[in-house]
């Protein structure tokens, strides 16, 4: 008896194993494929990220932009101010050697324009003080372009600073969004035609998108924005681009450039450099703006707008009643 319980013991065991080994290694662990739409929910989250870091690349490299243009002018007028100084320097020289021979009052002078530099020069002005009362207005002038001097070069050397820390914070935040970009361009190339269009679930190119140019009954400027925004279409989106291609806040810029207006670079500066307008009141021309003032496009009329999406998509027209850019809209404005 105990045999038969032995046998079918072993043969129960037998079965087991041979079980085990038909069965994948790792069955148990394997982790479940992303679904299609939970791909695109993510797509649709790095796109609206790229878009918030986008805003803060442009905002950061204008201001680099800004503090080089001051650095260069700083450093124009330190130029032309030291040159004042070294004239004015041989002419105060002169004095001081026509004072030494003659044996004048003023011949501590020599001591004072033997200074090197507009800070030694500052470090005498008691004695500069003293000799201005008895001498031409070459000496006030010196001690004026030498104080002028000292300043701006403080100055200069601060902005500098300034321009160095700038450039770094915009280089820090192009680094993040390469790192979004690639990202999102690796999930692109994973979901393919299926990825659907992303942000809005608009995609391009679409040739038709655009029907062969603007011809709606916007008049005036409003009219020179849409014919150039509607002869960019199918152009592919860059981030941080002003042209040939665009992001979309650099798209908005140069299609308001084209009519002579001058709007900021970056989205959320758009918004508040524009006059509020309702959904109900759009016209032609308008700027709507979108997820948190992350993205922005130009209302062409009919409840659509053109803009340039996101990466992997390109300048095209979309719909207000889109359910992402409908439940995404912060509102609208005009110039």
């Amino acid at each position: 008896m105990s045999g038969g319980i032995g046998g079918r013991l072993l043969a129960t065991l037998c079965i087991a194993a041979s079980a085990a080994l038909v069965l994948p290694a790792g069955t148990a662990e394997a982790k479940p494929k992303q679904t299609l739409s939970e791909a695109k929910a993510k797509l649709t989250k790095l796109n609206s990220q790229a878009d918030q870091q986008d805003n803060v690349y442009n905002k950061a490299k204008s201001q680099w932009q800004a503090a080089d243009k001051r650095l260069k002018a700083l450093n124009a007028s330190v130029k032309q101010q030291r040159q004042s100084w070294a004239d004015l320097r041989v002419r105060v020289a002169q004095m001081a050697a026509s004072a030494y021979k003659s044996g004048s009052n003023d011949a501590d002078i020599p001591t004072l324009v033997s200074a090197k530099d507009p800070q030694a020069v500052l470090d005498q002005m008691s004695a500069f003080a003293q000799v201005s009362k008895n001498r031409s207005t070459e000496l006030t002038q010196f001690l004026n372009v030498a104080q002028l001097l000292q300043r701006q070069e403080s100055q200069a050397k601060q902005a500098a600073t300034d321009l160095a820390q700038k450039k770094n914070a915009a280089l820090v935040q192009k680094k993040n969004i390469e790192k979004t970009i690639a990202q999102q361009k690796a999930l692109i190339k994973k979901l393919g035609p299926a990825a659907g269009t992303g942000s809005g679930d608009d995609s391009g190119p679409m040739p038709s998108n655009c029907g062969g140019g603007y011809t709606g009954s916007a008049t005036g400027k409003a009219r020179t924005v849409l014919v150039w925004a509607y002869s960019k279409c199918g152009t592919p989106y860059l981030y941080g681009g002003n042209g040939p291609r665009y992001d979309c806040s650099g798209f908005t810029m140069k299609a308001y450039a084209e009519a002579g207006v001058s709007i900021p670079r970056v989205v959320p500066d758009q918004y508040n450099a524009t006059s509020r307008v309702s959904r109900a009141n759009l016209s032609p021309g308008d700027l709507v703006f979108f997820d948190n003032l992350g993205h922005v496009g130009i209302y062409v009329g009919g409840g659509k707008f053109i803009h340039s999406p996101h990466t992997g998509s390109y300048v095209k027209i979309d719909s207000l009643s889109n359910p992402w850019y409908s439940s995404h809209y912060v509102g609208a404005g005009a110039l």
